[in-house]
């Protein structure tokens, strides 16, 4: 009785659980995903440029039996789309382009039906411009022979549109091939080269570049289907704008915080960016300017994400709050969705944040 009289004369808030501490429960939260035998994930959490998370989990080589380490390299398919888009805004910033301008103006081999076909269209991917990797059979033959940039577009140059452009959202590798294009024409430089003189050199950006299946590339992982099984085998050549570099954790972050500074190009660009696309009949298709914007918690969150060779990448930011979450996996969903999974370390971050304010 003595020590029941004792326990109630506590304030609950002594009888409380304490919150676990938050870099363990990020840890907690990507780990109860991941087997360690099975591929896996190198992931970075950041608050205000701040690591909370930086860790990797599973296997970046099954058969090796070499373990992911966040210093590793992954092909990053689509968040590619995020530096095409900085790449076309850089050079906008610079009056080297209009975005509300037609395509045609920049790349003279436009087929009629595209004259009224924007840049703008195609970073908002509203183009109506056929998607080549849409076709049946793309990914089983044609994605698996190297290809020039060129001829990733010259396919559905006869064909008609799909819809008038701006009317319809419809996600469009091609759109973004086609961007590559013109940030070749307008710059004087491939597309590779300029991501890499202007966005990745002048960031330190060490382990950002093309992802050529033909080259030896330091420190990257290894794929996986479901199995495992090896990757899906696809040319690189065919990913170029649309989905073809690789990069690391802590570039990707760093990338994105330059960014959303207005280091790489203005805060009025990165704005446009950021805001979500509306069409004409008043819809808003949830995508910005090479980006994917959405809430969590009633805050914003913009970045991208990414899948091929089974690699899934998700590069995300929470801008109200300065939170960064990236994660890289070699495999086909071992650890199930990388959106979700962003979502909830961004989320536990959040509350604790809005925890800590609210005492």
């Amino acid at each position: 009785m003595k020590a029941l009289g004792l326990l109630l004369a506590l304030p609950l808030a002594a009888l409380a659980a304490p919150p676990a501490p938050l870099p363990g429960a990020l840890d907690a939260l990507v780990a109860a995903r991941f087997k360690p035998e099975l591929p896996g994930v190198a992931a970075l959490v950041l608050k205000d440029g701040q690591p909370l998370l930086r860790k990797g989990y599973g296997m970046a080589n099954v058969e090796l039996g070499v373990p992911v380490r966040p210093e590793h390299v992954f092909r990053i398919g689509s968040t590619t789309k995020l530096f095409t888009v900085t790449a076309i805004l850089l050079l906008a910033d610079e009056g080297k382009l209009v975005l509300d301008a037609p395509v045609a103006r920049y790349l003279a081999d436009a087929p009629p039906q595209w004259s009224k076909v924007t840049l703008l269209h195609l970073l908002a991917h509203t183009s109506g411009i056929p998607n080549l990797s849409m076709d049946s059979g793309y990914w089983r033959t044609t994605a698996r022979l190297d290809h020039q940039p060129e001829e990733l577009v010259a396919p559905v140059r006869a064909r008609p549109l799909d819809f008038e452009p701006g009317a319809r959202f419809a996600y469009n590798n091609t759109g973004y091939n086609r961007l590559g294009l013109v940030i070749e024409k307008v710059s004087g430089q491939g597309y590779y080269d300029f991501i890499e003189a202007r966005i990745a050199r002048p960031l330190g950006l060490k382990h950002t570049a093309a992802g050529d299946d033909r080259q030896l590339i330091p420190g990257l992982v290894t794929g996986y289907q479901l199995g495992p099984k090896p990757a899906w085998i696809l040319a690189g050549s065919n990913l170029y704008a649309a989905g073809g570099l690789v990069s690391t954790v802590d570039d990707l972050a760093a990338f994105m915080l330059a960014l959303q500074a207005g280091q790489i190009v203005s805060p009025a660009s990165v704005a446009r960016m950021n805001a979500g696309h509306v069409l004409p009949n008043g819809e808003a298709t949830g995508y910005g300017l090479g980006t994917w914007v959405r809430r969590v918690n009633g805050k914003r969150l913009v970045g991208h994400g990414g899948y091929i060779f089974n690699f899934y990448s998700q590069l995300e930011m929470d801008v109200d709050s300065g939170i960064v979450a990236v994660t890289l996996h070699n495999g086909d969903r071992f650890g199930g969705d990388n959106e979700e999974l962003s979502k909830g370390l961004i989320a536990a971050v959040q509350e604790q944040a809005a925890g800590a304010a609210a005492k």
